[in-house]
């Protein structure tokens, strides 16, 4: 049987500790909500934590899987997605929550099946460059069929419908055709296109329309769009150097929503301060650093990309749902990774983590050095 390498430390703990500052802050985020929604102050936390271990556990498993596996069954498991991505937006097997048709309900639990869709794209990604390179400098045999897929992708997304899904993925693919060789006009002409696309996209929406303008100046409207983003900062404002202290914020109080989940960040900020805050940024660097020192030494294409895209994914995603908090970014749906309440997003993230530390635990030297202990 192949000896393969411990999970790489630092990232592991790394994970751990998010996992465990994420416990804390939305036991603190979600007690009031709790007693008044289900009459019992802890039932949210205890839902949440029945996540934790099974993010941990798939984890776990996904890091023992060979690498090679991943590229042999990487279009059944695309079209695997396909389909699950097609049945959520069928009544009757898809749930609706806030009018958007993104859920699967089972045993009590809400799926997303776009957790499972990220990192299926992006080992098929990885898997075309690196199968194909020399296809890669004519558009036809190269961007196309890649194209297709991720084309197909979006659309699912945007009739669920989930925009900040679609641009996620968008973005994370460029980045790795731009990695894997793509050529820069095929590139450049890609954005031109899609540019006049997401505009539209945008315009053809009220509620993204009016997202925008209240991210503009969200006090010209603060209790009707610009309320979420007004409390959000006032959070943020209120936690000074260290905070109010753990459980004593105010904006989870029914002043901010989305509070435990989508605005954790302001509860962090309002309790723990801008030590906290710090913190937080200190261990996504450390997360995200250690994706990329995995994708630079690593020699062999299908892996080094497939570690950039689950590593672009989660820098991407703690970007846009941090930039949205502090009113940098248009107000978006996107938990924070490891620290929102979510379970389809930490089971998400620790397939990403598990695909990472699966490339890492492969590799021959360090193999070589955990048979060796």
């Amino acid at each position: 049987m192949k000896r393969l390498a411990p999970p790489d430390h630092i990232l592991t703990l790394t994970v751990l500790v998010l996992m465990g500052l994420g416990l804390l802050m939305v036991y603190s985020a979600s007690l009031s909500i709790s007693e008044v929604r289900y009459g019992n102050p802890f039932r949210i936390i205890m839902h949440w934590m029945f996540y934790i271990p099974l993010g941990l556990l798939i984890m776990g498993l996904l890091s023992r899987v060979e690498v090679s596996w991943w590229r042999a069954v990487a279009l059944p498991m695309l079209l695997a997605a396909f389909v699950m991505m097609i049945a959520v937006l069928i009544p009757g097997l898809g749930k609706e929550i806030n009018g958007a048709q993104r859920w699967f309900s089972v045993f009590g639990l809400t799926l997303q099946p776009v957790e499972l869709l990220k990192p299926v794209i992006f080992i098929y990604m990885a898997y075309y460059m690196s199968t194909f390179p020399d296809r890669l400098q004519r558009f036809s045999t190269g961007l196309a069929p890649m194209l297709v897929m991720l084309g197909v992708s979006l659309l699912l997304l945007l009739l669920q419908p989930d925009f900040g899904s679609s641009a996620l993925l968008f973005a994370v693919c460029l980045c790795m055709w731009f990695v894997g060789g793509v050529p820069m006009r095929h590139l450049a002409g890609l954005l031109l296109a899609f540019v006049p696309l997401g505009a539209v996209a945008i315009i053809a929406e009220p509620y993204r329309m009016q997202r925008l303008i209240s991210f503009m100046d969200p006090w010209s409207d603060p209790f009707g769009s610009g309320y979420q983003l007004v409390q959000s900062l006032i959070g943020f404002g209120s936690g000074g150097l260290f905070g109010v202290g753990l459980g004593q914020g105010v904006q989870k109080l029914f002043y901010l929503p989305e509070v435990f989940t989508d605005f954790i960040s302001a509860t962090l900020a309002e309790e723990l301060g801008l030590a906290g805050m710090l913190m937080l940024i200190f261990l996504f660097a450390v997360l995200l650093g250690r994706g990329v020192y995995f994708a630079i030494r690593e020699e062999q294409p299908f892996q080094r990309l497939l570690v950039l895209g689950c590593t672009l994914s989660i820098a991407f995603t703690f970007f846009i749902n941090l930039g949205a908090a502090m009113g940098l970014l248009p107000t978006k749906g996107m938990p924070l990774p490891f620290i929102s309440y979510g379970g389809s997003a930490l089971i998400g993230n620790s397939i990403l983590i598990g695909l990472m530390l699966a490339v890492q635990r492969h590799r021959p030297e360090n193999a070589r050095k955990g048979a060796r202990r």
